[in-house]
Order: structure tokens, then C-alpha cells, then sequence
């Protein structure tokens, strides 16, 4: 791997985050430790307070990247402010709030879609997390990416853990998001009834912070019998959970990644997956059975997966290829890009 006599920034603030993008940044600080390049530096605190973030970002750590001559600033979950002189990278976990904005809040919505534009123009290095998100930076603005898939360590925790703090008894199958519109759980959780009734063993988890949505879909994870909603746990809950679960189903409509199914792999649990063409260029292959956007389409793909045998080592072989360290080093390649 070539190495650059450049000192790189990598904005860490995220890394507090229990969703996607903190888990990322934090497997990708420990990455580059992992492979041993040092010339990577996290700067930002962890943790702290909405006013102290706020602050940092725009305050302390711009005086901060230019004070000690960092040639390039890494923002992993678009978060911070530019600095003048200094360029930078941003990492693009999917384009969304571009290709369906009614999924969100209008005011969330109308902040990415006028602001994320400008700041990823800016950008000396742009990077996604698959090869759909590529295209779709190109679609909507123009602009190239390299492409960099997440990763997911191999998960050797045991199930009691999670079921002991919540009580879980029997199988059940696991679900995990943030409880958004794209994320289809309402589908999901409509599909739950033919499922149940054909497994009545079953139960079904869903792990995940309420986000927004629709009022039908927070009445149904609370009144769906069957369903157990956990809300947002603790990363070394969720491996317990992903341990303990006979399967995950992941019915997203739209991603950037999905480590749900990463999660799953590295567990040597098999998954379903949703419609999201990103799911199905990186999971299409082993997954145990695909779904499209309605509830039937899920009762079938549970059902069809349920039924179907897996092996739990061929699994794992598979999530063996997305390493932290794989991840760091082909993201420092990609930073090569800002020097050339």
C-alpha cells in the first residue's frame, strides 16, 4: 500500500453515535490502528453535550486542523465545518434525502438537499459506502466517489446477555434500524400476523430508536402481538442479540450499505433482506431469501427462509472479506486522491 508524508484529520465526534454512522467511524479509527497507519489522527471529543459538539465543530477544530498543518480533514458522517486552505474528504453513506425526500422530516429533508449539495462540491475527496451510492452521487450531483465497503467484525458473543436483560425466551427472529419510513418496518410488522401464525414459536425482536414516521407503525411495535420492541440498546446487546436469533429480517427500501446483514453474517445468522438495489449487490448472493416492498413479499421470504438450511461457517467466511482493516486501508487509498 502506498504510504503519503501527509497528516490526515479524521473528524471523531461521530464515533459517540449508537447508529450507523458512529459505528462506522469507530471501526474505521480502529482500522487504521489496526493496520498501523499512524498518519491518521482523530481529533474531536466524544460524547459530549449538543452545545459542546456544536462549538467543537466550529470552532475548535477548524483552529485546531489549521494550528497543527493537517493536510487533509476526514468528515466520516458529514458533520463539522470546512476549513479555509485545508482540503477535505466526506464520506457519503447514501443519497436518500436526494432520491426520496418524502421520507423525511421536511425540515431535515430541505437541510440536506440544499446544504449537502454545496459541501460535497467542495469536497477534494468524496467516499461511499457501495457502489449503488456512487452512481447515485453521480446521478444527482454530478460528481465521482470511491467506493468503500463498511465492515463488521466477527461477533462471538453469547445470547444470554440479551435475553436475560429483556427477557426474551424461545427463538425469535431480530430486526434492527432506526424506525423510519425507508427501513419498511410498517410492512414488516403487518406481515408479522401470517408469520406468527405459521411459526407460532416465534417471536419477533425489533431493536431500534423510534425516528419518525407514520402513528399506525409506533402503535403497531407496541401492540402487534408477538412483537417485542427493545428500542436503542447497547452495541454489546445487540451482538448478544444478533447471537441468539434464528433470523434477521432487514425489508429496507433504500441503503447505503445495510450492516444489519454484515451484523448477521459475522454472526453466522442467516437474513432477509428488503428491495434496496445496495442490499442486493452486496448481500444478493448469501442471502436466505430476498423480499420486495409489500407485506406478503416478506411473509413469503421469512417463511421461504425459515425453511431453508444455511451454514453458519460459509456465513461467516463471508463477512471475513469486510475488515476494519480493509476498510481503513482502502479509505486511506482513496485519500491519495486529494494529493495527487
Amino acid at each position: 500500500m502506498r504510504r503519503y508524508n501527509k497528516r490526515i484529520a479524521l473528524y471523531a465526534s461521530s464515533s459517540a453515535n449508537p447508529g450507523g454512522t458512529g459505528v462506522y467511524t469507530g471501526r474505521l479509527i480502529s482500522g487504521f490502528k489496526e493496520a498501523g497507519i499512524t498518519e491518521v489522527v482523530p481529533i474531536g471529543s466524544r460524547g459530549s453535550g449538543f452545545a459542546v459538539k456544536l462549538m467543537s465543530e466550529h470552532f475548535s477544530i477548524p483552529r485546531l486542523v489549521g494550528r497543527k498543518g493537517f493536510d487533509l480533514l476526514h468528515f466520516p458522517a458529514f458533520a463539522g465545518r470546512t476549513v479555509s486552505d485545508v482540503p477535505y474528504a466526506v464520506t457519503v453513506h447514501d443519497m436518500a434525502f436526494m432520491a426520496r425526500p418524502d421520507w423525511f422530516p421536511s425540515l431535515r429533508s430541505l437541510y440536506y438537499r440544499f446544504h449537502f449539495p454545496r459541501v460535497a462540491r467542495g469536497a477534494a475527496v468524496i467516499i461511499a459506502d457501495s457502489d449503488f451510492t456512487v452512481s447515485e452521487i453521480n446521478k444527482y450531483l454530478g460528481l465521482p466517489a470511491s467506493r468503500v465497503y463498511l465492515s463488521a467484525p466477527e461477533n462471538s458473543a453469547v445470547d444470554t446477555i440479551f435475553r436475560r436483560t429483556y427477557g426474551i425466551e424461545g427463538e425469535f427472529i431480530l430486526s434492527t434500524s432506526t424506525i423510519e419510513p425507508r427501513k419498511n418496518t410498517g410492512a414488516l410488522l403487518a406481515a408479522w400476523p401470517f408469520i406468527k401464525k405459521e411459526h407460532p414459536e416465534l417471536t419477533l425482536v425489533v431493536a431500534g430508536r423510534w425516528g419518525w414516521g407514520r402513528k399506525e407503525t409506533k402503535q403497531a411495535l407496541l401492540n402487534t402481538p408477538g412483537v417485542r420492541w427493545v428500542g436503542s440498546i447497547p452495541a454489546d446487546q445487540l451482538l448478544s442479540a444478533f447471537s441468539g436469533a434464528r433470523l434477521l429480517v432487514y425489508p429496507s427500501l433504500y441503503e447505503g450499505f445495510g450492516l444489519p446483514p454484515l451484523e448477521s453474517a459475522a454472526s453466522g445468522v442467516p437474513f432477509v433482506i428488503g428491495p434496496a438495489e445496495t442490499l442486493r449487490e452486496i448481500f444478493g448472493s448469501v442471502a436466505a431469501a430476498i423480499a420486495e416492498e409489500t407485506p406478503d413479499s416478506i411473509v413469503k421470504a421469512v417463511l421461504e427462509a425459515l425453511d431453508k438450511p444455511f451454514k453458519s461457517d460459509e456465513l461467516r467466511e463471508f463477512a471475513r472479506q469486510f475488515k476494519n482493516t480493509t476498510m481503513a486501508e482502502n479509505t486511506y487509498m482513496a485519500y491519495g486522491k486529494a494529493f495527487a
